[in-house]
């Protein structure tokens, strides 16, 4: 672990401008994590595993029902974040939950 006063940041650009210049001469290959495409059949299936409705699936996880309906409904498809969400919601839902929760929390408590 590097300690905040070994940290140089000058050190740290170069280090990411010479991987950048190795990555785009191909001497370098960077790791690359690629979030599938998720259909609306999936969408609502998540949904249904974890919540009755779009209205309960945003009172948990603060994710719009209209968004939500427009992914079901296949008229919209959510962004690799969105996905990326939606799937760690399909396998921890209570974790995302308290995560908004506390996020709500949070907001409120700089609003007053």
């Amino acid at each position: 672990m590097v300690k905040e006063k070994d940290f140089n940041l000058g050190d740290a650009l170069l280090e990411g401008l010479h991987e950048v210049r190795d990555w785009k001469a191909g001497k370098l290959a960077l790791e690359v994590v690629n979030i599938p495409a998720m259909p609306a059949a999936e969408v609502k299936a998540i949904r249904k595993a974890v919540a009755s409705s779009a209205k309960n699936f945003e009172a948990r996880f603060g994710i719009p029902a209209g968004t939500l309906s427009n992914w079901e409904q296949g008229r919209r498809e959510p962004d690799v974040t969105a996905r990326l969400l939606l799937r760690v919601i399909a396998a921890a839902p209570l974790v995302v939950e308290q995560a908004a929760r506390g996020m709500a929390r949070k907001r409120t408590k700089e609003e007053a």
